[in-house]
């Protein structure tokens, strides 16, 4: 039996993403770049894991996507985060707030190693930022929201429960819960690199390699093409809004048991 080929998930270099922001059209030019390549999703800020390509200042991957989001309406975004820089209350927020305002097209990408930033002596485990992150976004269930003004009733607060997860010595002590409740798609996509082992992932991503043994490897951009206008295609639509696929849905994933139920 042949197996159906995994979804393809482009990986855009920090360097394409700055020169984009920097010039008239960049952005769209770039969609028009990914739209062409055939992936269904795109990985925001990896350079940041290879030793090679991280090194130096880059784009917060969430403001790249939020950017990218509205001129590719109908693709994936998927942002990179590492222990070093970041604490997991502040990703799992941002990204979840990432995948509301971009319709449950969203995901996060969690490596071991940010090359970008200098070794210090402090080290953070990758899955258990991951850990903590995905159960604070299981804190407030998204039916769980009411909207009763007779009543005046906002939520149904019974389901909305602290994380409390206490990482002992040298780990994350987080209470939570978020200000924010779940997405369409029940939660962002959680993802780690192919140097985090995490067994609660719903994906393992690499570069594009083809010793790594990841479930899912990265494939690079292809070049941009001679294009002094970005296409139409690649304008944010002011039609009617309509109800897009879901980034679980454009990588067939599922939609995560509820929690607090």
């Amino acid at each position: 039996m042949t197996e159906t080929p995994a979804p393809t998930i482009v990986t855009v270099p920090d360097a394409d993403l700055a020169a984009a922001v920097a010039r008239p059209g960049g952005i769209a030019r770039l969609a028009d770049r990914i739209r062409a390549s055939g992936a269904v999703a795109v990985a925001i800020g990896t350079d940041r894991f290879d030793a090679e390509r991280g090194r130096g200042h880059r784009l917060d991957p969430t403001t790249a996507a939020l950017a990218l989001g509205r001129a590719l309406p109908t693709h994936g975004l998927l942002v990179a985060a590492a222990p070093a820089r970041e604490h997991p209350y502040n990703v799992a927020r941002r990204v979840l707030s990432l995948d509301h305002v971009l319709d449950a097209r969203v995901g996060l990408v969690v490596g071991a190693r940010d090359h970008g930033l200098p070794a210090t002596g402090e080290q953070h485990d990758p899955a258990e930022f991951a850990e903590v992150v995905r159960g604070l976004w299981r804190t407030w269930p998204l039916d769980s929201i009411i909207g009763d003004r007779e009543a005046g009733r906002f939520a149904d607060t019974t389901r909305i429960h602290p994380l409390d997860h206490d990482g002992g010595p040298g780990g994350y002590r987080v209470r939570g819960p978020l200000t924010t409740p779940s997405s369409r798609q029940g939660e962002p996509v959680l993802a780690v690199w192919h140097d985090v082992a995490y067994e609660g992932a719903d994906l393992v991503l690499g570069a594009h390699r083809d010793d790594t043994g990841v479930a899912h490897p990265l494939v690079p951009l292809p070049a941009a093409a001679d294009a002094s206008e970005p296409s139409r295609a690649s304008r944010p639509s002011t039609g009617p809004a309509t109800r897009r696929r879901t980034l679980r849905d454009l990588l067939g994933l599922p939609v995560p048991a509820a929690v607090g139920a």
